[in-house]
């Protein structure tokens, strides 16, 4: 059964995302704000420090596509404020690019809506008391993000362009599938409605290695021959993914092509935790936003606190259990919690420090629901939910950055027992999941 959440924390998520996503293409047109917003990270970090340096040579060598696209999903938690004996909306992190769930997000909220129909009917058409009043809210991510991938396929402007999807299927073979659902199923059902006909290309980053080429005299890419007109990537987003040298010399001729890409390394680098960071500063907001003061005081009431770890801390050694520590990684990778945290801290130099942020330690409401496992039987649990809310950006660099497309596409959810600490689907520890919606003074705390 879908898991409750207060209503108005829901449409708070969906009404700051389209602020989200413009902020952080903004971010991404801004190269000084990078290297310097880095600058301490560098010189601990080589993941952060190559794509760095990858960002510095692509600005050298020239910028010949303007348009990017933007797939997002910005995490969310309720967390319960003591003090104020209030609930809040308290943002986890933000994922730009290789955004996981749109088809399964789907597909859970078509499965959910389902069963509590079927429990209409075998009460004859009385709802279950406790959910009377609650809500189901309509969700097709997945239908969203092919329209946003359909919508850059035509600003490349050739009718014969291929979309290359690079995958990595044996990694997460569910994950990938459904990262397939949108990519090219979802997508090209959408393009043959128009009478068009795309032709999406699967491949692994090391296959780009072979079957991408780099024409030197137009900075066209070719995928087999065919001329590329998006690139999407949904890997790419660990050190590990880049093993040799000739990943990154792919990478680069890809930066360096005229294909739109899903994302640049500039909005790649606009979407980590040090940069999230960054923004909780005073007036950083202001600089890449300015006069939308209402928007965003709406979206600075999603942050939690935020921290460098630049300099030592000795109360966070001591009371470790109030924060969070994080690396520039994505995928739930390099989170540390407790006394795992607290150890790291005792051993690390300053420079080691700088390559982490620390973020306070949300506090979400627990509920109650069944967790269904593979090859396991359902078992009533106390859980947490965080919710996912998805959206689409494309936008153009030129005369100081212009907004062409900017959509919210739905949400995901992932729930997982109320005292685990990692609980990524991936990871093993949550569940996709779905929301039924409930007024704030209807749920009990």
């Amino acid at each position: 059964m879908p898991s409750p959440f207060p209503a108005e924390l829901f449409e708070k998520a969906k009404a700051v995302q389209e602020t989200l996503s413009e902020l952080y293409f903004r971010i991404s047109l801004d190269h000084d704000f990078l290297v310097d917003a880095y600058r301490d990270v560098v010189k601990a970090d080589k993941w952060i420090a190559k794509q760095i340096e990858l960002m510095e040579m692509v600005k050298k060598d020239g910028i010949r596509q303007n348009i990017s696209v933007q797939l997002q999903r910005a995490d969310y938690m309720s967390h319960w404020d003591e003090q104020q004996h209030k609930m809040e909306l308290k943002n986890v992190e933000v994922n730009i690019g290789q955004v996981g769930g749109p088809g399964c997000a789907t597909l859970m909220s078509k499965l959910h809506k389902r069963m509590m129909e079927k429990v209409g009917n075998l009460r004859y058409g009385q709802p279950l008391s406790s959910t009377v009043n609650g809500k189901l809210p309509e969700n097709c991510p997945r239908k969203g993000m092919a329209e946003a991938m359909l919508h850059a396929w035509k600003l490349f402007g050739d009718k014969n362009a291929v979309i290359v999807f690079m995958n990595q299927p044996e990694l997460f073979p569910v994950c990938h599938f459904e990262q397939l659902q949108f990519i090219q199923f979802e997508l090209e059902d959408l393009a043959r409605k128009e009478g068009i006909y795309i032709n999406v290309v699967r491949m692994s980053i090391k296959e780009t290695t072979q079957r991408l080429c780099l024409n030197e005299s137009d900075y066209i890419m070719y995928a087999d021959g065919r001329k590329v007109a998006l690139i999407h990537m949904a890997y790419g987003y660990l050190p590990e993914h880049f093993p040799s040298k000739k990943e990154w010399n792919i990478r680069y001729d890809m930066e360096r092509s005229k294909t739109i890409l899903s994302p640049n390394i500039r909005l790649s680098l606009s979407g980590t935790k040090k940069i999230q960071q960054v923004l909780a500063k005073p007036g950083v907001i202001e600089r890449f936003l300015p006069g939308q003061t209402e928007k965003i005081a709406l979206l600075r009431s999603t942050f939690t606190g935020l921290w460098g770890l630049e300099e030592d801390n000795d109360e966070i050694r001591a009371c470790p259990k109030k924060y969070v520590m994080k690396a520039q990684l994505g995928a739930g990778k390099g989170n540390y919690f407790d006394d795992q945290m607290a150890n790291m801290l005792s051993r690390m130099s300053i420079k080691e420090r700088g390559a982490y942020i620390l973020q306070q330690k949300i506090w979400p409401v627990v509920a109650k629901n069944y967790m269904k496992r593979p090859f396991e039987k359902p078992t009533l649990e106390d859980i947490v939910s965080e919710v996912g809310i998805y959206g689409t950006f494309i936008g153009n660099q030129e005369n100081g950055g212009k907004v062409l497309w900017n959509r919210v596409e739905g949400y995901l959810v992932r729930s997982k027992a109320h005292n685990v600490n990692q609980g990524g689907v991936s990871e093993g520890g949550g569940v996709v999941d779905s929301l039924i919606l409930f007024p704030e003074n209807e749920l009990k705390y």
